[in-house]
């Protein structure tokens, strides 16, 4: 295999595991329990929502699906979630599912990356399933960060550039 494949990987486990939940964590510790779980309307999810459903969607497609770790999967209540889990719970489920993410990409080699994706009526090959994952977090972490600004103005300034120059998202200078 190519050390073009190697890079791949560390690059994404790096996004997945490092530079988006560091964003969303950044956000998560600019905001109380009240602001997580505001929404302008019903029909909209709260940063709450979007964490629960980041952590269950990661859990069930990479974690699961990939890594191999048991995971029951309700997406519907990712959504539905209304309870307000304080800052500190939603956290632990948000690390625990970033540490699983750690031990999956521990186990993605090379030769992996071309074969059959595990969730076939969705991807081909799994690098497909890895790079679905990658922007998948992207997405929402970009979300969260929107929110976050909306919501306390200063927030998360600069916190893409930030996280990607500090974990290794871009060159050194």
């Amino acid at each position: 295999m190519s050390d073009v494949e190697t890079l791949l990987i560390a690059s994404l486990k790096n996004r997945i595991t490092r530079i988006f939940p560091a964003q969303i964590r950044e956000c998560l510790a600019e905001l109380d329990d009240e602001q997580i779980w505001w929404r302008p309307n019903e029909s909209t999810n709260a940063i709450g929502n979007i964490v629960v459903h980041v952590s269950g969607s990661l859990n069930h497609y990479l974690n699961r699906a990939i890594g191999g770790f048991e995971y029951n999967r309700d997406r519907a209540a990712e959504f539905a979630e209304r309870r307000h889990i304080p800052k500190a719970e939603l956290l632990e489920v948000f690390e625990g599912m970033v540490a699983k993410a750690e031990q999956t990409f521990a186990a993605v080699t090379p030769e992996r990356l071309g074969a059959p994706s595990p969730e076939p009526t969705m991807y081909t090959l799994l690098i497909e399933d890895l790079i679905a994952v990658a922007t998948h977090i992207a997405n929402h972490a970009g979300q969260i960060i929107w929110i976050t600004k909306m919501l306390k103005e200063g927030a998360a300034s600069e916190v893409w550039i930030k996280t990607h120059k500090r974990l290794g998202g871009w060159k050194s200078s």
